[in-house]
């Protein structure tokens, strides 16, 4: 691979830029880079105690082991939480870092997966294709293995965004095959619940009146019972991940809202708010539970499963009559009617 030349500006030199080369001898040298290419790297390290006074050395790239990046606080906090407000901010660091993607212990893996993660914050379609070329980038040449899965949960998030949501589909399932490791399991079921998402509201739109079509009733209900299983996976199976768990039942909330279940969003908004208060998706179901109506509110169908289930059968029992025929004495009365309401009915005012 031909590398990039790599010049940093003195004159906005930051933490960052310090960098201490570990060299294969044993020994190691601490400076600030000023140009590197395939052959050689070209530090400026301070002199004497004070280091008021520079120097620049070249140092054969063949005699390096690995750079150890000094940490800089201010780019820790940019890559801690990617956010699109800053995209600029770490567009210029994915610049300068780019030629040490491969190199072990450098930040660039991390700092492009961040970029790619807030321009997907701002979906359209070239912010999506950017991701993708990005995460794509990373996914082959990162050192480190956790750096290459989060770029590739990236690709199929910048997939998905860009209209393709079959292929995300795909290689997610494939994704999932790998049950060991549950945070790429966690991960790959998220962007299968995504695809499966898009496609329930293009059914939604396709079919206004599912509900009354035998063909399409059925169809409506896969999907629908297929979403949901793929959304709640976190909190059912791994509730101490709390930012996916919330992130998947704010998902079956969105599936509920679309379906016109709004008493089913509003308890399930309640889970979030109780089991997982310090995620980002409390403050939303905060918000959507303060939007709704008093009588919205007030239904509890929590309460109300857990009262069906405490309350004692009220099927009367087959007895014999003293004035019926032999007939009649071994009829059986027909109980009330206990069928299920069908999920998804008329949708309810949201």
């Amino acid at each position: 691979m031909i590398f990039f030349l790599f010049i940093l500006s003195l004159a906005t030199a930051s933490a960052a830029d310090q960098v201490t080369l570990v060299l294969k001898n044993g020994g190691n040298r601490t400076g600030e880079i000023i140009f590197a290419d395939d052959h050689q790297i070209r530090l400026k390290i301070a002199l004497g105690e004070q280091g008021d006074a520079t120097a620049t050395v070249s140092i054969p790239r063949s005699a390096v082991n690995s750079i150890e990046f000094q940490s800089d606080p201010a780019m820790e906090q940019l890559l801690g939480s990617p956010n699109p407000t800053y995209t600029e901010e770490l567009d210029a660091l994915w610049t300068k870092f780019n030629p040490w993607l491969g190199t072990p212990h450098s930040p660039t893996a991390r700092i492009g997966c961040a970029l790619g993660e807030s321009l997907l914050a701002s979906p359209n379609s070239k912010n999506a294709k950017r991701a993708l070329g990005i995460f794509k980038e990373v996914e082959t040449k990162a050192w480190s293995q956790s750096d290459r899965e989060r770029a590739k949960v990236g690709r199929l998030q910048a997939v998905l965004a860009s209209g393709n949501a079959g292929e995300a589909m795909r290689e997610a399932k494939d994704l999932a095959l790998n049950k060991e490791n549950f945070t790429l399991l966690i991960q790959a079921k998220f962007i299968m619940a995504q695809a499966r998402h898009k496609d329930f509201s293009r059914f939604l739109k396709e079919n206004p009146r599912w509900n009354e079509d035998p063909i399409a009733t059925p169809a409506r209900h896969q999907l629908y019972d297929e979403v949901l299983e793929l959304y709640l996976f976190p909190a059912l199976f791994m509730g101490s991940e709390g930012e996916s768990a919330a992130r998947g039942l704010w998902g079956a909330v969105e599936i509920y809202r679309e379906s016109g279940e709004i008493p089913l969003a509003i308890e399930t908004c309640r889970d979030i708010t109780t089991l997982y208060p310090d995620t980002a998706y409390a403050s939303k179901a905060k918000d959507f539970l303060s939007q709704r109506t008093p009588e919205q509110i007030a239904v509890d169908k929590e309460k109300e499963a857990k009262e069906a289930l405490t309350q004692p059968s009220s099927t009367p029992q087959p007895t014999a009559s003293p004035s019926a025929t032999p007939i009649d004495s071994h009829k059986t009365p027909q109980p009330k009617s206990t069928k299920k309401k069908k999920n998804g009915n008329q949708p309810a005012k949201n």
